[in-house]
């Protein structure tokens, strides 16, 4: 397979040179990859507006001896409604980030791209990005199979019962009940640190500013 056309989700992307970037593509098939576009820092580049973190596209790859480079992209979705809320914006950059940090190269999720969709979906219209981007970050820790078991994490991180059941609840219910849930600062405060433990812990990273 030399070429090949996909659906991927932006994940973020970096600078290579001068001129070309690194992109970090998912893909159900392909799972996690880095790409190269080449020409994509130039002003007049085909590639311009379509790059963007979180962009669902349609992309063209040829698979080179060294790199895997990207020919062509169409965006098919790159929500807008999320682009024009610093707080939802905030949590969907972070939900891409940390996806992008928790998977290895190569590896695929049964039906991340949907939940993907169906999170920035939420964050679009909600009024708790918090609580939408860590039911994300909940569901994907479980994906990934390094979900802590909450009936046996008590003694280790001292997490009270009210909070083994909040996470057991995200793991397994829709976006649209979470939604309903109302929590105190101190809660949000408690499950955000609780969070950014797990998720520290999995990518040897600290995040200075976590899920604001």
């Amino acid at each position: 397979m030399r070429t090949h056309t996909a659906k991927c989700i932006i994940l973020g992307h970096k600078n290579l040179s001068e001129n070309d970037k690194f992109v970090f593509l998912y893909n159900e098939e392909l799972g996690k990859i880095k790409v190269v576009a080449r020409g994509a820092r130039k002003l007049t580049s085909k590639f311009t507006g379509h790059l963007e973190t979180l962009n669902i596209c349609t992309a063209t790859l040829y698979f080179g001896p060294k790199n895997i480079l990207l020919t062509e992209i169409a965006t098919t979705e790159n929500f807008r409604q999320v682009r024009e809320n610093l707080d939802r914006l905030s949590s969907a950059l972070q939900i891409a980030e940390i996806t992008d940090k928790i998977l290895y190269e190569h590896q695929t999720l049964d039906n991340l791209i949907k939940l993907i969709e169906k999170t920035i979906h939420h964050l679009s219209t909600t009024k708790k990005p918090l609580l939408i981007a860590i039911a994300y970050i909940i569901k994907l820790l479980d994906k990934t199979g390094v979900i802590p078991d909450f009936k046996e994490i008590q003694s280790e991180f001292n997490l009270e019962k009210k909070y083994r059941q909040f996470f057991e609840y995200l793991k397994t219910k829709p976006l649209s009940d979470i939604e309903r849930i109302a929590l105190t600062e101190t809660e949000a405060i408690n499950i955000k640190n609780f969070v950014r433990q797990i998720i520290e812990n999995e990518t040897d990273r600290t995040f200075k500013s976590f899920l604001i």
